[in-house]
C-alpha cells in the first residue's frame, strides 16, 4: 500500500471533481422533485450546493492528510467515501428520474 499514494491521490481528486458535478446536476433535481414551491426550491438548491462546497473541501482535506502522512488506508477510506457518494446520488438521480 505504501507505493500507492500518489496514483490514489490523484485518483481521488479528479473522483471528487466528477462527484462534485454530479451533485452540482442531482440537487436541483432532487430539490424540485420534493418541494413544490419554485421558489422554496431555489433557496433548497442554493443551500445544498453550499453543502456541496464544503463536503468537497472535507472530502480534499483527507486526501490531502492521508497523502501528506503517506497514509495509504486513509486514501482507500476516501476512495471508497467518495465512490459510494457518487453512486448514491447516481441511483437517487435515476429513480426520481423514471417516477
Amino acid at each position: 500500500m505504501t507505493e500507492y499514494p500518489l496514483p490514489l491521490f490523484i485518483l481521488n481528486l479528479i473522483l471528487t471533481l466528477v462527484d462534485a458535478a454530479i451533485g452540482y446536476h442531482v440537487a436541483p433535481m432532487i430539490m424540485r422533485r420534493f418541494t413544490p414551491d419554485p421558489e422554496t426550491a431555489e433557496l433548497s438548491v442554493r443551500g445544498m450546493r453550499t453543502m456541496l462546497g464544503g463536503v468537497v473541501a472535507l472530502y480534499m482535506f483527507f486526501n490531502c492528510l492521508g497523502y501528506f502522512r503517506q497514509n495509504g488506508v486513509m486514501l482507500m477510506v476516501v476512495t471508497a467515501v467518495v465512490v459510494v457518494d457518487m453512486v448514491a446520488q447516481l441511483v437517487v438521480r435515476r429513480k426520481i428520474g423514471k417516477g
